[in-house]
Formats: C-alpha cells, sequence, structure tokens
C-alpha cells in the first residue's frame, strides 16, 4: 500500500535509505578488506562514513533550499512556452510561405498575360507601321505617276509646239518660195472678207 509522504518525511526516508545503503557498503568493505590493522581499518570507515553523510546531508538541504522540483517544474513550463511559441512561429511562418507561394502563382500568370498583351499588341503596332508604310508607298506611286504624267502631257505639249513650229517655217519657206504677187494679193482678200464675216 502506499501512502502519501509530507516533505520532510521524504527527506527523513531519503536520509535513512542513504545511510543504510552508506552501512552495507561499509560492511561489504569491511569484509573484503581481509588482514591488517583492523583499528586502522574501523577509522577509515567510519571517516568514510561520516564524510558520505555529511555529503548527503548537504545534498538534502541544498535540493531543499533550492526547490529542485520547483525549478525543473518552471524550467519545464518555460520549454513547454518555448515550444509552443515555436510552434507558433512555425506555423506563421508556414502560412506566410504558402501566402507568398500563392501570390508567386499569381505573379507568374499575371506574367504571362502581361507578356502575351505586349505581344498581341506589338503584332497590332507591327501591321498598322507595314499599313501605314504601305499606304505611304501608294501615295508615293501615285504622286510620281501624276508627275511623270504632266512631265510626259508637257513634253508632249512642247514637242508639238515644237513641231507646229517647224511645220510653220518649213511651210513659209515653201509657200515664200512659191507664191507670187497676185496669189498673195487674193490671200489677203480672202483674209479680210473672212474677217468681215466674223463682224
Amino acid at each position: 500500500m502506499i501512502r502519501v509522504i509530507g516533505k520532510k518525511g521524504q527527506a527523513s526516508l531519503i536520509l535513512g535509505m542513504a545511510l543504510l545503503f552508506l552501512i552495507t557498503l561499509c560492511g561489504v568493505a569491511f569484509a573484503s578488506g581481509g588482514g591488517g590493522n583492523s583499528h586502522d581499518q574501523m577509522l577509515n570507515l567510519l571517516y568514510r562514513i561520516l564524510n558520505f553523510t555529511l555529503l548527503v546531508i548537504i545534498l538534502v538541504v541544498v535540493v531543499k533550499k533550492t526547490s529542485m522540483l520547483r525549478f525543473f517544474g518552471e524550467r519545464r513550463d518555460e520549454i513547454k512556452e518555448k515550444l509552443e511559441a515555436l510552434t507558433k512561429e512555425r506555423q506563421i511562418a508556414e502560412s506566410r510561405s504558402r501566402e507568398l507561394e500563392t501570390k508567386l502563382g499569381e505573379f507568374e500568370v499575371q506574367k504571362k498575360e502581361i507578356l502575351e498583351q505586349f505581344r498581341v499588341e506589338g503584332a497590332k503596332e507591327k501591321a498598322r507601321i507595314v499599313a501605314e508604310a504601305r499606304e505611304r508607298a501608294a501615295q508615293l506611286i501615285s504622286q510620281a505617276d501624276h508627275t511623270i504624267e504632266r512631265e510626259i502631257l508637257g513634253a508632249t505639249e512642247r514637242l508639238k509646239q515644237e513641231v507646229v513650229e517647224m511645220a510653220a517655217l518649213r511651210a513659209e519657206e515653201i509657200i515664200a518660195k512659191g507664191i507670187n504677187d497676185s496669189d498673195q494679193d487674193h490671200l489677203v482678200d480672202e483674209f479680210i472678207k473672212s474677217v468681215e464675216k466674223l463682224h
């Protein structure tokens, strides 16, 4: 049957058990000692018992004064609190890590969307620039065609003018050689009649 012993009873029990153990050890040591001066051996044994007893008493007093159970209990509570705090910090860090991984995933998705948007906009801009360049090239070609047509018309007109002038000169030379004074008078009369008809 187990009895509950108070603190003083525990100290006495520990001290008694230590003394009993010490006496048993001393007896074993004395029995194995063999011959020799038994008085010196007994004295040596008593000194050892006294030293051991003093050591046990000092240990009991120190344990009682320092309240080892309370110390270990407080230390256990302190370690438990630190462990709980570290567990909470680990959970917070894991939660933060999951949040950062989620945000990193979202960032990757956004990055891909932005790059795709830039590709689409770049393709549109390229198409617009190419269309503008083609339109500008068509305008330049059209302007060049108009300029060439005007130059051709101008050259044609100048050529016609030169041909007419050359033909007039040649006709004048031919007429000058083949016309006489009566033909000339006849032509002047004709011209006068045609002018009078106009008025």
